[in-house]
């Protein structure tokens, strides 16, 4: 990611998801992914709402991930 800067909005997004996951844990986290990845195609990934959805769909992927790492059913 030499040089390349993420928005103000991506940044929102991923606080969101962050948010979510302090109150919630990975309680519907597939759903939610899911939901995201619907709705982001909606957007135009340059917008300041696509790159939010972005954002959040991001960390939910990568929480996926980690929690699928430790072997924790999701």
């Amino acid at each position: 990611m030499s040089g390349q800067r993420v928005s103000e909005e991506y940044l929102d997004g991923i606080r969101e998801g962050r948010a979510w996951f302090k109150r919630y844990g990975m309680s519907d986290a597939r759903e939610n992914l899911d939901n995201l990845e619907r709705t982001a195609r909606t957007f135009a990934a340059s917008s300041p709402v696509g790159q939010m959805l972005r954002g959040e769909r991001d960390f939910w992927r990568l929480q996926l991930r980690k929690h699928k790492g430790k072997g924790k059913a999701v």
